[in-house]
């Protein structure tokens, strides 16, 4: 197998991570899944890993934010790489999440505050949902956006407190016995008490999402077609005469090709790391027309 371009399973083998940070949102009266996931895996944390299980309840959209601030903001002073458990219920609609205090969290909103902790650990932050729908949240990334992570894990529908307890707590152990994200994947899918759907997206699918759905609705053929025929009436206003403008076609999509490279170095933050432009070669592979 050609080393410089790894499979996804060799991608997410390598997960980094110096501590887990669990960010808990729940109502009062709803069972703290938040603290029993603490409770659950912080003493292997130690044992095995020598990493703190950080655990913030937050009661509040203000203290919600606060915590995240707080995250990135050490995350920055002491250069590590958290693990980053939220746990909150997602609003029905699949919009976003649902706060303490009732307060929603579009994903377009929250997607902001996790690429700049994504920023902090130079795109190696792994986020894990506790919140239904949480695979929504790649709707919302375009052409304009940062990676919010490295990982991203969550279920896709409805889950239950239940599920949620014993999928995490399954997952974490076997991350931190492994630092293999597929393989704790793998036992989280084998949980007895997992019933909901669990998803796994890395940096390089979100990309891929948002590059296809550009390619579907902004760069088909019928529209690369329509500008060059645009630019070939343009010229014959001005005397040009007909198959002048075959040169036009390659020069839109060596056009297009520096605007996306451009997207694949802000997505992937190459431009304040540039050790990142290797890090993700199948998504740099998917720019060619």
């Amino acid at each position: 197998m050609d080393r410089s371009t790894p499979s996804r399973s060799e991608y997410m083998r390598g997960a980094r991570f110096s501590r887990i940070v669990i960010v808990q949102s729940l109502p009062p009266g709803d069972s703290p899944t938040g603290r029993h996931l603490r409770d659950a895996i912080e003493a292997t944390a130690e044992a095995l890993c020598d990493i703190r299980v950080e655990f913030i309840d937050t009661q509040s959209a203000s203290d919600f934010w606060t915590a995240l601030d707080g995250v990135r903001e050490s995350a920055e002073r002491d250069a590590d790489y958290p693990v980053l458990h939220l746990e909150c219920h997602g609003i029905s609609d699949g919009t976003g999440l649902s706060l303490a205090d009732g307060t929603p969290i579009p994903w377009l909103r929250l997607s902001s505050p996790l690429a700049k902790l994504n920023q902090a650990t130079r795109c190696n932050l792994f986020v894990t949902l506790a919140a239904c729908h949480g695979a929504k949240l790649m709707e919302v990334l375009d052409t304009q956006a940062r990676s919010p992570c490295w990982g991203l894990l969550g279920p896709s529908g409805e889950v239950s407190p239940i599920d949620l307890k014993g999928s995490y707590s399954t997952f974490f152990l076997e991350l931190l016995r492994t630092s293999n994200a597929d393989a704790a994947l793998s036992s989280l899918q084998e949980s007895p008490e997992r019933r909901a759907r669990y998803f796994l997206f890395t940096a390089e699918d979100m990309f891929r999402e948002v590059f296809r759905l550009y390619r579907a609705t902004c760069s088909t053929t019928v529209q690369m077609t329509e500008k060059v025929e645009q630019f070939e009436r343009i010229l014959g206003k001005h005397g040009i005469p007909d198959g002048a403008g075959s040169w036009i076609r390659p020069e839109l999509y060596s056009a297009e090709r520096k605007i996306l490279e451009r997207f694949y170095e802000r997505f992937f933050f190459v431009d304040h790391f540039p050790e990142n432009r290797l890090r993700f070669p199948d998504a740099y592979s998917a720019l060619a027309p």
